[in-house]
């Protein structure tokens, strides 16, 4: 009876032979024992990896692949590594995966580069399974280490770890449940992940007039990794990798210029893709985030979203800030009678109390909009133009309401037509009312009107719901 996977395991064990003289492994014996693995299936290879792993050997086979001694007659090339990699994603499950990342990052001529080359094949070629697997696997190595390079007249810092950029290669090339189940693996490691994720380079060039220091990042892999978030069906880990993704926007934003000392190159463009990551979670499930953020005890001063809304303010971003202010007046899909939907009643989670989580999100929203505004500009005249932006966009949003097609749509709109109009009222004063401070425009925009008698038209429950969480958040944030 034939053992495909004890005759692949002696196979390999023989080529790493080394014993007698001078018998180093050739490069042929490591293309050998590369050709091994990769002609068996699936199942065999994972069983095969894994028995290798048990005896020490996979460490050996690192090794040699990484071989870069005249005497040992080199390793792989780059290329012929990276298929190897690509062929191994593809069989392996994630704890085989992750014992074939640790033997690369322990070998000689190992660490970064096979560590990342392997998270971006995986990314690219495992199985949905085996990626969730792969980050659970590796998140004991994950941590906020930095690789330094040096070469003549020069020195580098990459701000990555090797675990934590692999492990956000394959997060981020998650979607849906599967991306729940990768962000619950890694756990409160994300911010390790995150920070790696922005790719940060401190380059240091020194010549005969000094030393001079720049600093650059790419966010690519941030960007798809908020991405997966997006993709995801809870609001409550939409907001949390939110937050976590909003305090690394925060470390990029905080980073200047510094006259004699440190240059700053493509800033402004980092923080554009970051904060379009940012911005594809709340426009995900803008209702469902914006109540998580609200209530969730770590978001609830509205500090993350107030920075978040700063930066989108600082790039002119005010319409799209206005359509997610409208959506917390009338709902995602723009369906929703803004007079009953703000007096929603749900009860909290372990008790018997009730709150209007709608009312209080979009108290909380105004609050923070507000903060952005003031701390980015103290111009009264700027902070009136901001405002006026958000709130036209923020009507184009309300006038979508009852305005849609077919029979549901009908119906829709016999609900609706009322509220959409008490509410258009409102928004429409607050954009006509240019004198009054930014402040006052937000929150007059915020709630319906009665347009026949030009009260409120929401009662006090709803209004104290909007006033609390505006008045906290507009006390406690700090964009």
């Amino acid at each position: 009876m034939t053992d495909p996977v004890g005759d692949a395991v002696n196979t390999i064990h023989d080529k790493l032979d080394t014993s007698g003289w001078f018998n180093t492994v050739s490069n042929d014996e490591t293309h050998d024992v590369v050709n091994t693995l990769t002609a068996l299936p699936a199942d065999q290879a994972d069983q095969v990896v894994d028995r290798l792993a048990q005896s020490g050997d996979l460490d050996r086979v690192a090794h040699e692949v990484m071989d870069g001694d005249w005497f040992g007659n080199g390793g792989l090339s780059g290329d012929e590594r990276r298929a190897f990699f690509a062929d191994m994603a593809g069989k392996l499950d994630g704890d085989s995966l992750a014992a074939l990342s640790d033997a690369f990052a322990g070998a000689d001529n190992g660490g970064f580069d096979p560590v990342t080359e392997l998270g971006q094949a995986v990314a690219t070629h495992g199985s949905s399974q085996a990626k969730v697997d792969y980050i659970a696997a590796m998140k004991g190595g994950v941590d906020d280490a930095t690789q330094a390079h040096y070469g003549l007249g020069y020195s580098s810092s990459q701000m990555q770890d090797a675990e934590a950029t692999a492990v956000g290669d394959v997060l981020g090339s998650l979607r849906g449940s599967y991306a729940q189940l990768g962000f619950e693996a890694i756990g409160d490691k994300l911010p390790d992940v995150l920070t790696s994720a922005t790719d940060g380079q401190l380059m240091t060039i020194a010549s005969q007039a000094g030393a001079s220091n720049s600093i650059s990042w790419n966010a690519d892999s941030f960007e798809a990794i908020m991405g997966a978030a997006a993709s995801t069906y809870d609001p409550d880990l939409k907001a949390q990798v939110f937050d976590a993704g909003v305090q690394t926007l925060r470390a990029v934003r905080d980073t200047d210029s510094v006259l004699g000392g440190l240059t700053v190159v493509g800033k402004d463009e980092t923080l554009r893709q970051m904060t379009d990551g940012l911005t594809a979670i709340i426009d995900s499930d803008t209702t469902g985030v914006m109540r998580e953020l609200t209530y969730n005890q770590q978001t609830m001063d509205g500090s993350s979203f107030a920075a978040y809304a700063k930066e989108m303010l600082n790039q002119g971003r005010e319409q799209e800030l206005g359509q997610q202010m409208g959506r917390l007046q009338v709902g995602n899909y723009a369906t929703e009678n803004p007079v009953d939907y703000l007096n929603q009643v749900e009860t909290v989670v372990g008790t018997d109390q009730e709150r209007r989580a709608n009312a209080g999100a979009l108290g909380y929203f105004v609050g923070g909009v507000y903060a952005a505004t003031t701390a980015r500009s103290a111009d009264v005249a700027e902070q009136r133009e901001t405002v006026t932006a958000i709130l036209k966009s923020a009507l184009t949003v309300v006038d979508k309401v009852a305005s849609l097609g077919g029979p549901t749509g009908r119906v829709v709109a016999g609900g609706a037509a009322v509220g959409k109009e008490w509410m258009q009222i409102a928004v429409k004063n607050a954009i006509a009312d240019e004198g009054a401070a930014a402040g006052i425009r937000l929150e007059r925009g915020a709630l319906p009107v009665n347009g026949q008698t030009g009260e409120l038209g929401v009662g006090d429950a709803v209004a104290s719901a909007f006033e609390d969480r505006l008045a906290s958040v507009t006390r406690t944030a700090q964009p």
